[in-house]
This record gives C-alpha cells, structure tokens and sequence, in this order.
C-alpha cells in the first residue's frame, strides 16, 4: 500500500512539474528546463517504487537533492496557496491542494532520507557444514607415494640447465 501511494503521488509530481515546465518556457526558459528535469527525476522515483532499483546511479546524488529541493519548493508554494485560497473561498479544491501540497512535501523529503541511507548489502551465504569425522567423505582422495600398477619410476637427465626431471613411464616400453 505504502509504494503504491508513493508511486501516485510522484506520478501526479511528474504530472505537476512537466505542467510547470511547458507554462514557464516562454517567461523562463531556464527555471522551464529545471522543471522538466525534476519532472523526470520524480519519474525515476516511480521506477525505482516500481521495479526497486534505481536508474541514477550514487554519484549524481547531488542533483537528485537539487530536484528534490525543486519539488519541495514546489510543494511550499502549492501549500501556501492552498492555505491563503482556502480562507477566502472554502471549497474542495483548496482543501485537495493542501492535502496534495502536504504529500509532495513529504515525499521529497523523504526521498533525500532514502537515498542518505547506507546502501543495502547483503548478508553472505553460511559456510558449508563440516564433514562429520566418524565416517570419510566420498569426496576425499588417498593419495601413496608408490607407483601404480603398470607404471614406473623413471629418472633421466636433459640437456638443460634443470638437471633432470622425474616422470612416470609405463614398464615394457
């Protein structure tokens, strides 16, 4: 429930901020731009409380608190017009705009708190258990120093520097 009521609220911000950035582009063509990136900042927020991960990556964590201060201010404004509106003329949309303005508030602080924590690690896997001492494990070879049947010993001398080597050769060749 939680991140279905994160997803609405930051689509209706992507919404709002892709609205703000098309009205604003004529008067201000920057603040227009600024908009228009928090607006897809807001909707990278729906991906991640989606499909949980995220398409930022750690190192632009700056310009994700940029466009979260954006869609704070945004929220400050919606809320202070909402609450000097609503004294004058008491009617449902007042009433939504200050719950709204509320919600995009929380959101983008909370946002920030999200990605100030500590990134989630997971746990190691447990160690394989031992092998019980009573009985030998199928797995475990015994090795012996002699030759196996068929096989000898054979020491010859190179050429090289080495000195010699020691191979197995097979008895009759």
């Amino acid at each position: 429930m939680y991140r279905v009521l994160r997803v609405v609220i930051n689509s209706f911000a992507f919404v709002l901020c892709l609205l703000l950035a098309i009205t604003t582009f004529e008067a201000n063509p920057w603040l227009a731009l600024l908009f228009l990136a928090a607006s897809f900042d807001q909707l990278e927020d729906v991906y991640y409380y989606v499909y949980g991960r995220r398409l930022m990556p750690r190192a632009l964590m700056p310009l994700d608190l940029i466009f979260e201060g954006v869609m704070f201010m945004v929220g400050l404004a919606m809320l202070m017009l909402s609450v000097s509106y609503y004294a004058y003329f008491s009617t449902w949309l007042f009433r939504g705009l200050l719950f709204l303005s509320i919600m995009i508030l929380w959101s983008s602080v909370e946002d920030v708190i999200e990605w100030a924590r500590a990134p989630k690690v997971a746990a190691p896997p447990p160690p394989p258990p031992l092998p019980s001492p009573s009985a030998p494990s199928p797995a475990v070879h015994i090795h012996s120093a002699l030759p196996p049947e068929g096989f000898a010993f054979v020491r010859r001398k190179s050429d090289d520097r080495s000195g010699g080597f020691l191979f197995v050769r097979r008895k009759g060749d």
